[in-house]
């Protein structure tokens, strides 16, 4: 009968306590993009509830399943190295979207406050949908 490896020893404190750090920072990001986008939401002269509430929705039907598929998918390596293209990516098209909005004359103010509490919306409902409704034998297993 050949023998099974050892199973992997429990993580070390050090390692727990970077983890605990690394979500203590999602949160606190999480937490200022929430609060930047109310601040403009709540100053900007004809609120966009309804552009809101369109972004809050696509952003929760894209993103929640699409992170939850890359997770389970994925490799930590390769999802951190995805993580790091997709936020480069991000940097890059802002600055060229907003370019396109100036050189074009659109109308950026109304709309802007909208998107972001639209995303910062649907960015928390699939934080806390994961957190509660996912059940947890189907949270970082493979599917």
């Amino acid at each position: 009968m050949p023998s099974e490896p050892p199973p992997d020893p429990d993580p070390s404190p050090a390692d727990d306590t970077q983890s605990r750090r690394q979500r203590v920072g999602q949160y606190v990001a999480l937490g200022a993009v929430c609060a930047y986008a109310a601040v403009q939401f709540y100053g900007a002269d004809p609120r966009p509830w309804g552009l809101a509430a369109g972004w809050a929705a696509a952003t929760a039907v894209i993103l929640g399943p699409a992170a939850w598929v890359a997770r389970d998918r994925l490799p930590p390596d390769r999802l951190e190295t995805l993580t790091y293209v997709a936020f480069g990516a991000a940097i890059l098209a802002i600055p060229v979207g907003l370019g396109a909005a100036l050189a074009f004359e659109v109308p950026f103010f109304p709309y802007g406050p909208g998107f972001l509490v639209g995303v910062a919306l649907g960015t928390l409902v699939v934080f806390l949908a994961e957190r509660t409704v996912v059940p947890e034998r189907l949270r970082g297993a493979g599917i």
